[in-house]
This record gives C-alpha cells, structure tokens and sequence, in this order.
C-alpha cells in the first residue's frame, strides 16, 4: 500500500479549503427511482483501474454546510479497439476543472453526464489519469445524506448510500456495476474529535490543526455502488477472526457507532465469528482484508453492504437485527466478490445473501429452522407478489420477488440438485467470478458445467417467468390381494407457463409408518401408480413446502386408472421464445393420425411439421425454423375430431 506523508495531506487540505470558484455543472434528479427503465448507460470504452478520491466535509460536520468539496483522480485504461479521444462520466455534481498531465481539459455537463475531451489520442490497452476537482452544491439527499444532531441523530452525521447509481451525486464516477476498479482511496477531512469510516484498511490518520485526515484504502476491485464513507463522533470496538483457511490469517472486524449504544453493539455483534464459520463452511474463505459495521439513523434502509464496512440502522441495534446482520456479512461474498454485471441481475446479489439468513438460521438452530423461516418468505411472497420476473425486475428492491422469492429459488435449486452439487456449484460460482461480476447466464452456465446437465429450463419457469404452479390433485388406491395400488393425480392450471418441471415429493402414510416417494412432475398432467404391501391412509404433497406453488386436493377429481390419460392433448412447445430449435410434443390416448401444421400470424399455412400415425402415448419432435424470420406463429394439431393451437415465437 502507498503512504501519503504529512506534508501531502496539507497540501490537499488547503488546496481543497481555497477552492477556486468555476463554471457550474449541476443537474438535478427529481426522484430516487428504483424502477429498472430509469438505469439507462452511458458509452464505456474504458477500464476503471483505481478511484482516489478526496473529500472535505469539515465544513458538513463543524458547521452543518450540506455542501462540500473534492477532488476524485481516475486511472483508466482503454478498452475499445477503436482509438479514444474523450471519455464519459456519470456525474451530478458541480465540475470546476479537470486536469490531465497538468493541464486544463475541455469538458462539457448535459443530463447527469460529464463528457472529458482528453489531451491526445489513446489506443487500446493504453493507461491514462486525471484528476476531477468538483463541488457539492445540492441540497437533496442523493448519494451524500447529512444530519445534524437531534432526536434521532445522536451526533452530527454525514454519509454516502449509493445503491443502485447514487454514487454520481458525491462523486463523478462511472456509475454501473459492470465496471469495477481494481482498487480505492479514500481521503476524507473531518473535524477533531470525528471518525470517519471507509472501505478497506485504515492506512493513515493525520491531525492538520483542528481538522483530522482519514485515509482508507481497498486493495480489492470495488463497484462505484459500493465505496463508501461515514463520519460522525464515533465510538469504536473491534472483534477478531481467523480464517479456517490456509494461512489462517486474523482479520478485524470494526465497529463505529454512538457513545451511548457501545453496550449494545457489543451484544448485537457477539454472533458475528458464528456467522463467519458458517458463510466460511459453505461459501469459502472470507474475500476481504477486514468487515466492520458504522451504525446511522435516519437510513432508508436497514443495511447496505458497503465493502468491507456494511451501513446499519441504528435500529438494528435496538431489535437485535441478527438476520439482517447475516445478510449484510453474505454480501462480502454474494455482492461485494461476486457481483451482478446489470441491476437486471440483482436477484444475484439479494436473493443469495436472503437464502444465507435461512443458511445460518440452519448452522445454529436446525433444518426446521430453515424451513419455518423458508415458508413464511412464501406467505409473504404469496401476499404481496406482483406478477413480474426476477429477472429484470420492474422494480429492483421489491422483498416479495427480488429478496424472498429469488431466495426460494435457490432453495429450490438446493433441493433439485442436492446438497452437495449445490455447494459445488456456488463454489465454482465463486472461483470463476472471484473479484468480478456476473449475469444470471454465467450462474446458469455454471449450474450445466458443474452439474453436466442442462437446466435451462429450471432457470426459464422460475427466473425468467413470473409467478408460480398452481397444481389440482387427486388420489385413490385399489386392493388386489395383499397389495395396493396408489393412484396419484396432479394437474397443473397455471396461465402463463405450461408445464413446471420439477421433482415432487410425496409422504405416503400408512397405519404402520410412512414413506417418501419422489417423482418427476414434467407434464400438465399426469397419472403415477405405487403398488404398496400395506394400505396407504393418505398422502401430503411436497411435505417440506420445497416447490413455491399454490396446491390444492379436488376430491371430486376423476383420478384414471391408466399412467396414460384418456384424452388429446397439445403441450406447449419448449423453450419458447426460442433461436435454433424447440420441441414440440402432443399426446393421444389410442393409435391416431397426427398431423400438425405451421401458420403465420394472420393465418397463413407455411407447412407441415408432423404427418403420421402414432401409437398410443406422449410423442415429441424437434422443430428447427429454417428460413424463418422473427416474430409470432402458429402450430395446430388435427387427430380425429380433436384440433388444439398453441402459439411460438421465433427470436433470431
């Protein structure tokens, strides 16, 4: 790590406090919008190598002035094939000057976008810096949030939140979580008595008359999201880990909150070596060079998982927040390591560290501990779902889809998978992402290569879709001598997908016991038979509440005899939207003649697919769209007296 000496930090201190005035570049944001169309990009032909930034809020602090100064040097290198002769930044703030190479660069501010004309021309892979002088000259609470000592604020208080692209309001930066810088300074003037809190390790605190310089640096990559800063007239403890990994290296964990609540924190944190071993256990070594928590109030949230030092409300200590606790921790691993690319793929962040709440809760206190706590993040989710996908998500914060649903989605996996190609499979997760960032195709492709089989479609009904099952069933049993026959029926209702595949779980009781039977569930509906030595009193299905659904018995529901139900029917073909091909299958209860035909959206027939005589039974074929543009289309199936349409779309 690089020292700055004293002399270096009062340099920077009255340079920052003699700010010259300049042309003003300001915008203005009229919301804090979390609905996914508002994250619109910028154009990014470079690679973000280190932010050092330098921020003076002892004004903020000594004489509640919401406005500040400083200075931010990017180190970048090119990443485009073409040449680059300008560059742009997402930036919310007041721009006096920039300087590369120790000249003044033309620059220019329209709609939150700071466009740099740089000094000369640069090539690919080429390294370039400048430094960005700026002004807070706001006064919202976007990006930078300051209290001044009250009711709920038992001192002075500045900090940032940044989640999703608020880091533009406290300092210009390439705002997106895509692009990580290798690494981060950060510099921050204070007055005596304050503490301020950063990412990384306390590298040096410098007293300058009545001013204290903190300087924090990050070796890790870091999103812009994820920097942050917290002042106030701290107290502070520290707790220790080791790693139970070679070479089982101790780390600190900090805690920063007010005088009056350092009892407290000390018995909220008494947990966190616990959770430690448990996200150790499970997910690998601890990713960073140290974790610590900075307590605030007022905060619109409960936590944020800020690198290496997460942001909590003070209530957390009040309510002994333990589950929030854990969430925050399994972000250094589920958000901080490894990171969503896009906030269309924040399910990647949310929905891990929430399944790792219930992960601890089964560490400390048991599978059904894990389970109860499972089941009411379905009630809640059956209460509040709005009917859109996890991925890409109208709105990236709803706790009913992006927290408790993606979390039961994992749970899911775990039981689709096994325990043991689950973990196998976050840890290759991991290993290929460490220090990154990935989409919700990087996890399923690690899925398929871990596992080497093909879950598209587990990724398409539950990540891709919205909603859920919806499952009708029925049973019966039959005697035949001193063996019974159990009929098992479920039908699935649901509107918008056709069949969820998934394994189902059935617990047969008996008057001596029970057993538990896993089938696969992959058709719309379906009959299966059990034959038993003793008669079946009743049947509970997926016992465990493993399968988000909605379930119901319909005992007035004819349950057939036969594994094949008596009737046509045409399945939706799969995938579908679909590029290269589908499958589409049907069913016909004797030997009939199939034919099924292909039309274009306003009834045209362009050709046959299927023309034959089949037995009795499920029948599927591929179909590859040769000469076929984009858009919608139509199949139809004619056997016997039975005609049924079901519509495709082709995406080249």
């Amino acid at each position: 790590m690089r020292k700055i000496n004293f002399a270096a930090f009062g340099f920077i201190l009255l340079f920052i406090l003699n700010y010259l005035d300049a042309q003003e570049f300001y915008c203005v944001k009229d919301a804090f919008l979390k609905k996914q169309e508002s994250f619109s990009k910028i154009q990014h032909d470079y690679d973000v190598k280190f932010y050092d930034i330098t921020l003076n809020w002892y004004n903020v602090l000594k004489n509640s002035n919401r406005n500040y100064n400083g200075k931010v040097k990017i180190t970048a290198k090119v990443d485009t094939p073409q040449t680059l002769t300008r560059i742009y930044l997402n930036c919310g703030l007041s721009v006096d000057s920039v300087i590369q190479n120790n000249s003044k660069l033309n620059f220019s501010w329209s709609s939150d976008i700071l466009t740099i004309n740089l000094d000369r021309t640069y090539f690919k892979n080429e390294t370039f810096e400048l430094e960005i002088y700026f002004r807070r000259t706001r006064t919202d609470n976007l990006g930078f949030y300051y209290y001044p000592k009250g009711t709920q604020t038992l001192e002075n208080l500045a900090y940032t939140m940044s989640q999703p692209s608020d880091a533009r309001y406290w300092f210009p930066c390439y705002d997106f979580p895509n692009d990580k810088a290798d690494s981060v300074r950060l510099t921050i003037i204070v007055p005596k008595g304050y503490v301020a809190t950063g990412n990384g390790l306390l590298t040096s605190k410098m007293i300058y008359g009545d001013s204290v310089i903190f300087t924090w640096f990050e070796p890790k990559p870091i999103a812009s999201y994820l920097i942050a800063v917290t002042a106030s007239i701290y107290s502070q403890f520290n707790q220790y880990y080791t790693s139970k990994y070679p070479p089982y290296e101790t780390f600190e964990i900090q805690h920063y909150q007010w005088q009056s609540d350092s009892v407290r924190s000390v018995y909220v944190a008494r947990n966190i070596g616990i959770m430690l071993d448990c996200f150790e256990t499970y997910y690998g070594k601890y990713p960073f060079v140290k974790y610590g928590h900075s307590f605030v109030s007022p905060f619109a949230y409960g936590g944020m998982e800020h690198q290496t030092i997460s942001t909590l409300h003070r209530a957390w200590l009040v309510s002994d927040a333990q589950s929030g606790i854990a969430h925050e921790l399994a972000h250094m691993w589920w958000g901080d390591m490894v990171t969503c690319a896009t906030w269309k793929d924040i399910w990647l962040n949310e929905g891990f560290a929430t399944f790792s709440e219930d992960l601890y809760r089964e560490y400390t206190q048991g599978k059904d501990a894990y389970f109860s706590s499972m089941n009411a993040k379905a009630n809640y989710y059956h209460n509040y779902n709005p009917g859109y996908a996890i991925y890409n998500p109208q709105y990236i914060f709803n706790a009913a889809i992006t927290y408790y649903k993606a979390a039961l989605v994992l749970n899911m996996l775990r039981y689709v998978l096994g325990d043991s190609l689950f973990f196998l499979t976050l840890k290759n997760y991991r290993e290929q992402f460490i220090y990154s960032t990935a989409v919700t195709e990087d996890f399923k492709n690690v899925v398929n290569q871990t596992t080497n089989e093909d879950y598209s479609y587990f990724f398409n009904q539950w990540i891709y879709q919205p909603n859920h099952p919806i499952y009708i069933y029925n049973w019966n049993k039959t005697q035949l001598g001193d063996q019974w026959t159990l009929n098992f029926y479920i039908k699935q209702n649901q509107p918008h997908y056709d069949v969820y595949k998934m394994p189902i779980e059935l617990r047969i009781t008996f008057t001596n016991g029970d057993t538990t039977i896993k089938f696969l569930n992959y058709q719309r509906e379906q009959v299966i038979s059990f034959t038993f030595s003793s008669q079946p009193t009743n049947v509970i299905v997926d016992p465990k509440n493993y399968i988000l659904k909605q379930i119901t018995r319909d005992i007035s529901l004819e349950v057939p005899d036969s594994r094949i139900l008596n009737s046509f029917h045409l399945y939706q073909n799969y995938p579908n939207p679909f590029n290269s091909q589908t499958t589409i299958r049907f069913k016909v209860p004797h030997k009939s003649y199939v034919i099924i035909k292909l039309y274009d959206i306003i009834g045209n027939e362009i050709r046959t697919l299927f023309n034959n005589e089949c037995e009795r039974g499920e029948h599927a074929f591929q179909f590859d769209p040769q000469n076929l543009t984009s858009g919608a289309y139509f199949y139809r199936i004619f056997a016997d007296n039975y005609i049924s349409t079901k519509k495709m779309v082709i995406v080249k």
